[in-house]
């Protein structure tokens, strides 16, 4: 297979969700449809690993793209954008296919729109075959070239034993890898597997400015990815993250928040049923847990929340930054933490922007913080909540 036709050719349009089935006659010889949506693909007997990626793009509507070309570097002429989230990732298991690599491979429909695929598959993961011996979910989503991600929706999803050693695997290949752990993930879908699978991580693919006709793919590096990940034993690594007890970041103290976490799911129809419970909050109505962000202090990283005059001077500044990009979304709110931005269209969809270090690369400024806006704890006193259980309705 010929890598940078193959991902050329996957990106000759964009594939916004629900225009998924344009993509069949790019999938790998013996693909199967697994009654939710999804396309999967088995080499081995029992393989271990699932490998992931996803099918459909960042956009509105779909569109034809204008491939521009500059060194190693591939984008288009602005017009939309290049869709290698996630086409290079489904070059990348294309790839692992044609060489025969054992393993689960899937190809998911509409992560962009709330993991809808692979929230699907999670739902019933517990019933299927695949169940009784994958012990590794390997996204391939992320963007840059260097990551292996241990951190997703602020909880591990693999142990730091084996990021290190997938890590180690990799760049002792004569492919001039340079991968290292990485906590800084968000949401991809591999999440969605966290407390069914073991280990579960995303590996940077060399895609840049997602989601933005600015948008560009390292193809020199996304070719080395894929010869590297053929070279990998998957089956012997090593296995330590216990699935049935991980930090995944939803106690009442954690500030995940409404929006950091299940918001993200809200991409087309959900329903929910309200319910009584308690719930903390804070006793000064300037601080929240809603509101956070991880910071160096005294030499480590630390979560710390935000005061609300803060968080309100750095809305203003994103609002304004996203009104002008002309690539940007149409929006009418936008939702900010501190630490993870999301758009709501006029339609009431709500869409993952990026985090707060995606932000930095286009405003500096909130590189840093006052220190009198920043508190490693605040006081919670406990109230009547009524919440909400949501169901995928899809």
């Amino acid at each position: 297979m010929r890598i940078t036709k193959k991902f050329l050719q996957l990106t000759r349009f964009t594939y916004p969700h629900g225009t998924e089935l344009g993509l069949l006659n790019n999938l790998p010889k013996g693909y199967q449809e697994d009654g939710l949506g999804n396309y999967y693909l088995v080499i081995g007997d029992k393989p271990t690993t699932m490998f992931t990626c996803h099918l459909d793009t960042a956009d509105k509507a779909q569109k034809k793209v204008n491939h521009v070309f500059n060194g190693n570097m591939i984008g288009t002429d602005g017009t939309s954008i290049l869709g290698a989230d996630d086409k290079a990732g489904m070059t990348v298991i294309s790839y692992m296919i044609s060489k025969g690599v054992p393993g689960l491979y899937y190809f998911f429909i509409g992560e962009e729109v709330g993991c809808i695929g692979s929230g699907r598959l999670a739902r019933e993961w517990k019933n299927t075959e695949f169940s009784k011996h994958i012990n590794k979910c390997v996204s391939f989503d992320r963007r840059g070239t260097t990551s292996i991600i241990t951190y997703q929706m602020f909880g591990r999803c693999c142990s730091e034993t084996f990021a290190v050693e997938l890590a180690k695997r990799m760049n002792v290949t004569n492919n001039s890898m340079n991968m290292r752990p990485d906590s800084t993930g968000i949401l991809t879908d591999s999440a969605k597997f966290m407390d069914l699978i073991p280990e579960c991580t995303n590996i940077s693919v060399g895609y840049y400015d997602e989601h933005t006709t600015r948008e560009r793919q390292d193809i020199e590096y996304l070719k080395r990815l894929c010869k590297t990940v053929c070279e990998i034993d998957w089956e012997t690594l090593p296995i330590e993250r216990d699935q049935n007890n991980y930090d995944d970041g939803w106690n009442d103290d954690d500030g995940w928040g409404f929006w950091g976490g299940g918001g993200v799911g809200y991409g087309g129809g959900s329903s929910y049923s309200s319910h009584k419970s308690k719930k903390y909050v804070s006793s000064n109505p300037n601080w929240s847990t809603d509101f956070f962000t991880h910071v160096y202090l005294n030499g480590s990283e630390k979560k710390v929340y935000l005061h609300k005059k803060q968080i309100e001077l750095e809305k203003k500044m994103i609002h304004s930054w996203l009104s002008n990009q002309i690539d940007s979304f149409d929006f009418v709110e936008i939702i900010w933490n501190g630490h993870s931005l999301y758009s709501e269209s006029a339609s009431g969809r709500i869409e993952y922007v990026g985090s707060r270090s995606d932000l930095i690369e286009h405003l500096p400024e909130l590189k840093t913080v006052p220190m009198e806006a920043i508190s490693e704890t605040i006081q919670l006193v406990e109230e009547d909540d009524y919440g909400f259980d949501f169901e995928d309705m899809y």
